[in-house]
């Protein structure tokens, strides 16, 4: 009985440490008095593990905040130095990779030229050696290194660190995470790429604040991460989000054909390969700048079918924040005007009254970061995590 008791009170303990820790990672900088206020914890309780928070250096004070009357508080935030992670996004001819800070800030960044008709191996042994290079130049050394994560486009099965399915190297139920380990001797997550982009905008995004929100990514792909009940959703098997393969109507001649097959980027520029030169999105805006009305449309086009595969998610889903990112969005209003007008067209009436779209877009930078998040995100993670929502 008694060493279930002592069970109970320590993990009672660090559910209440990470309570904290997220706070103060949402709120930027706050008082004692203030993380009281918010978690709802006792004086004696927050005193103790802010105290052992210090004592670790997972935080630090920072002077005292504006005066209001009665004693002075000191202020406390994330010590930025904690700990560093690794964040790298695997795709089919080359790797992003960064090393950023406690509070998911990029201190070294690199790409590098990979081979995805390489053999398994080789490619194990080329991520080891970025990683390793990437951190001999950051100069960060590797005790304090929380850990790698790593973001890849397929259906990965986070929890065992396997990819289920991936469309660039045509790895099945590939264990990555544990041959990475075994090479670098330090733990390694993996994720969907869009879901490690996800896990940067609840840990110190636009949906810090948030507890049902959505991102979705336009580019190569169109693809979903999802945030329910502060809990980023993956399926049974790692598979959900894969929106790009959402089937909007049967087309002429051609049958049935997903979103991102007339949506994606690459939709756009063969489109507009008809008529131009084009070989890039970034070709096609330029067109449309100039006026040309066969770019102008083919943006349009893309632009109402994401926002009617949009709309479908909305409905089911019904989020509080949507947030829309990727390399496409740099297209601008010649694609996103007819998004938003999609999306107000075809939501059930009543349900965008309470959701805010905000429009991010993303560089490598930020799918490296991203990846990084997945280590980061660990770090916060509650002991119980709920059950029903990762299934």
């Amino acid at each position: 009985m008694g060493t279930l008791i002592r069970g109970n009170r320590d993990l009672i303990k660090e559910m209440n440490r990470s309570l904290l820790l997220n706070i103060i990672r949402r709120e930027g900088q706050l008082s004692r008095k203030q993380l009281t206020e918010i978690s709802g914890l006792s004086v004696g309780a927050v005193s103790g593990i802010v105290a052992e928070m210090l004592a670790n250096q997972w935080i630090m004070e920072v002077g005292e905040g504006d005066f209001t009357g009665g004693r002075r508080q000191t202020m406390i935030k994330l010590n930025s130095q904690a700990g560093y992670a690794v964040g790298l996004k695997l795709m089919e001819d080359r790797a992003v990779i960064a090393v950023t800070n406690f509070e998911s800030r990029i201190i070294e960044y690199t790409e590098r030229a990979i081979s995805s008709q390489a053999s398994p191996e080789q490619i194990i042994d080329e991520i080891a050696m970025i990683i390793q290079s990437t951190l001999d130049d950051s100069k960060i050394a590797f005790n304090k290194l929380f850990g790698i994560g790593i973001g890849l486009a397929g259906v990965i099965r986070s929890k065992e660190g396997i990819v289920r399915y991936s469309p660039f190297f045509g790895w099945r139920e590939f264990p990555l995470a544990g041959m990475l380990e075994e090479k670098l001797q330090r733990p390694v997550w993996i994720d969907n790429d869009v879901n490690t982009l996800t896990l940067t905008e609840q840990l110190f995004g636009a949906g810090t604040h948030h507890a049902n929100f959505l991102v979705i990514t336009i580019g190569r792909g169109i693809g979903l991460g999802v945030v329910i009940n502060s809990q980023l959703y993956q399926g049974v098997n790692g598979g959900a989000g894969e929106v790009g393969h959402m089937i909007l109507s049967q087309q002429p001649d051609v049958g049935y054909r997903p979103l991102e097959e007339v949506a994606a980027d690459p939709a756009v520029v063969a489109h507009v390969a008809q008529y131009h030169p084009v070989k890039t999105l970034g070709d096609v805006v330029i067109l449309a700048e100039a006026g040309d009305d066969h770019a102008i449309q083919a943006l349009a086009d893309s632009g109402e079918k994401i926002g009617v595969g949009l709309a479908n998610v909305i409905n089911i889903l019904n989020p509080e924040l949507v947030i829309i990112s990727g390399e496409g969005t740099l297209a601008g209003d010649f694609r996103l005007k007819p998004l938003f007008a999609a999306i107000q067209h075809y939501v059930f009436d009543g349900l965008l009254d309470d959701v805010q779209i905000v429009v991010e877009p993303t560089n490598d930078q930020a799918w490296a970061r991203g990846a990084a998040s997945l280590v980061i995100s660990k770090v916060f993670e509650s002991p119980i995590v709920e059950t029903n929502v990762n299934a």
